[in-house]
């Protein structure tokens, strides 16, 4: 049993807390089956404990001991009895209380009844609670303060528990006076972040660099090292990367040269395309992509099998039926949203603030573009029309800044609702956790950026820690709309066909945000430029990268780490989709991985924890 050191501090309580655990290992019925539990119970209280980073769920149980009479599947309770106080009942008492160290906390699940809920751990151990004395609708909105919480998509009852909420970060920024205006505008703020990411990021992204670089990173918080991991699920396992100079470098074989080959052509593709209209040779076909991109002439029809709109597998008949079916399917969407009246709009916020988010990012997206331009073009009606559809077809994540961004490429080259929405479906379903209240995808993918970053360019990687950047927090344009912003129309097509394919390797658009890092190297470490220099610079280089030498430098990049997988560390091995070395040197060389100064963490209760924090700690 993990229990807190004897300096860990009470942050929370809750009295009149009834928590039973069930005895059977492993799968859990509903509360009143045929599970076992303890016939032995009390009300007690529950603490919240931490120490530093480290945070603990204490159950203290009061004196009074109350013993099941009734059925074990009712919380009837009787015969309850004070013992006298004794030194042997204070060991009594001991032994029943309960600790729970929160990393070892898989979900909390609430029940039909609002004062009762379970607590699932990772080793499948499940504990019934009650709360007796209040709602635990509430319990929830506390603990949110003090560990990340997840909704399941399955479940609007159940959250996963991600890790610890960092509350060092939490009252520095309540100390920073980020808004320069009195006032409850963290709330809007959090909203503001949610709904556009990186526009309300770094808009009060100035005002952090001196506080983050004088107080958050480096030295000054020696102990974070130990808690990058308390941001993630324990089970997931990933790795801390050793921002050390003293780190010893990997000894990996030279990079190989790559170059880029020609595009899928007409003839390529009526190669792979059967009389009957399936598809075969698709590992082939995936493979030219990869190399080369697709000529444009063929973008319409084979974005709808990247983007699995339509199964390669399927005839002419059986894609014609599907479309069809599709067709009719996003006509009901549409259907549903224009049939709410104004007076339901009145009584329904969350979808008029998401009406009124989608009409003004639509009149502000790609407007250069010959497509958007002018007023009252047909074209932004339909970027409209998609977005207020998909937030029908995905109510729980809606409508998010940067998603037009994703669909604008789309619907410029399919030039039809129905199709350019199914496309965006399937581009969604890969890109959905960018997007997320949550931002756990986003902070994984930093977290696996700076560990590829310090195997690839360890120079740069020290650098970048040194100068309160080794977070890559301005990276997270890149990473969230995939470099939309970046490259030109022409060029991030081609760079997301490539991405589509899954080719060469898990998560390959990494290796392309460290290729042009490397490439920009030696300008981020000139005149010793700190944090608002480096951002400043990568924002000024887009529209000016070459997409090509992006590209090869990736490949090259994981062809060297391929040939020298057994000596990398799991993090990266994970990532890459890489065989995990059991190799003794690879272990030797993982130990050197785990000493960090950066430190993720996240409060879906503050605004900057859920796109800064997982970067500047």
């Amino acid at each position: 049993m993990d229990k807190a050191p004897d300096e860990a501090k009470e942050v929370y309580n809750h009295h009149g807390v009834i928590i039973r655990r069930l005895d059977r290992y492993g799968e859990r019925e509903a509360a009143g089956s045929s599970a076992n539990f303890i016939s032995f119970i009390s009300s007690g209280t529950m603490h919240i404990l931490e120490h530093n980073n480290d945070r603990w769920i204490l159950w203290v149980p009061e004196e009074k001991s109350l013993r099941v009479e009734s059925d074990p599947t009712e919380w009837e309770v009787v015969n309850t009895e004070k013992p006298k106080h004794s030194p042997g009942n204070d060991e009594k008492l001991e032994s029943k209380k309960i600790w729970i160290n929160l990393n070892d906390l898989k979900s909390l699940q609430l029940r039909r009844n609002s004062n009762k809920m379970f607590f699932d751990l990772k080793d499948n151990t499940t504990f019934d609670v009650d709360f007796q004395n209040g709602d635990a609708y509430n319990f929830i909105s506390s603990f949110k303060s003090y560990a990340i919480l997840e909704k399941s998509r399955r479940s609007r009852q159940k959250y996963y528990v991600k890790g610890s909420v960092n509350r060092e970060l939490s009252k520095s920024f309540a100390e920073l006076d980020l808004f320069g205006e009195q006032g409850n505008l963290v709330a809007r703020f959090m909203k503001d972040l949610h709904d556009r990411p990186f526009e309300t990021t770094l808009t009060a992204f100035s005002k952090l660099t001196g506080a983050v670089a004088s107080g958050l990173t480096g030295s000054a918080r020696p102990e974070g090292a130990s808690n990058i991991n308390h941001g993630l699920s324990h089970g997931e396992e990933y790795e801390v990367i050793a921002t050390t100079p003293q780190q010893p470098s990997l000894g990996m074989s030279p990079r190989p040269e790559v170059m880029r080959g020609p595009p899928l052509s007409v003839e390529e593709w009526m190669r792979h395309a059967n009389d009957d209209g399936t598809i075969s040779r698709v590992a082939s076909l995936l493979q030219t992509i990869f190399r080369g991109g697709i000529d444009h002439s063929l973008r319409y029809d084979v974005w709808k099998y990247l983007l699995n709109y339509l199964p390669f597998r399927l005839n002419h008949t059986e894609a014609a039926e599907l479309r069809r079916m599709k067709i009719k399917e996003y006509q009901t969407l549409c259907q549903q949203w224009q049939s709410i009246t104004p007076g339901q709009e009145e009584r329904f916020s969350l979808f008029r603030d998401r009406k009124s988010l989608i009409s003004k990012d639509v009149n502000r997206t790609d407007r250069t573009f010959e497509y958007f331009a002018g007023d009252r073009n047909p074209h932004l009606d339909s970027l409209n029309n998609i977005l207020m559809s998909y937030m029908m077809y995905n109510f729980d994540l809606g409508y998010v800044q940067g998603m037009s961004d994703l669909l604008s490429p789309i619907l410029m080259l399919m030039d039809n609702e129905p199709d350019a929405f199914w496309c965006f479906v399937g581009f969604m379903d890969r890109t959905m956790g960018n997007f997320m209240m949550e931002q756990t995808s986003m902070k994984e993918q930093l977290l696996q950026l700076a560990c590829l970053l310090q195997i690839l360019d360890p120079e740069l990687a020290n650098y970048l820690n040194a100068h309160e950047s080794g977070n890559l927090f301005f990276c997270f344009r890149w990473l969230l709309v995939l470099f939309k912003r970046e490259f030109s129309n022409e060029d991030i097509m081609i760079i997301w066909e490539v991405f589509w394919t899954g080719l060469p390797c898990p998560n390959f658009h990494l290796l392309f945000c460290i290729a042009i890092l490397e490439t920009e190297r030696e300008q981020i470490m000139a005149n010793d430029n700190g944090l608002s220099d480096i951002l400043a610079h990568v924002n000024s280089l887009s529209m000016n990268i070459d997409r090509d030498a992006m590209l090869c430098k990736a490949e090259a990049m994981y062809l060297q780490l391929q040939a020298n997988a057994e000596k990398l560390p799991k993090m990266a091995c994970l990532t890459l989709g890489l065989a995990v070395s059991v190799d003794a040197s690879a272990a030797e060389q993982e130990e050197h991985f785990k000493d960090a100064h950066v430190t993720p963490s996240d409060d879906e209760d503050d605004a900057f924890e859920k796109a800064i924090s997982y970067s500047f700690l």
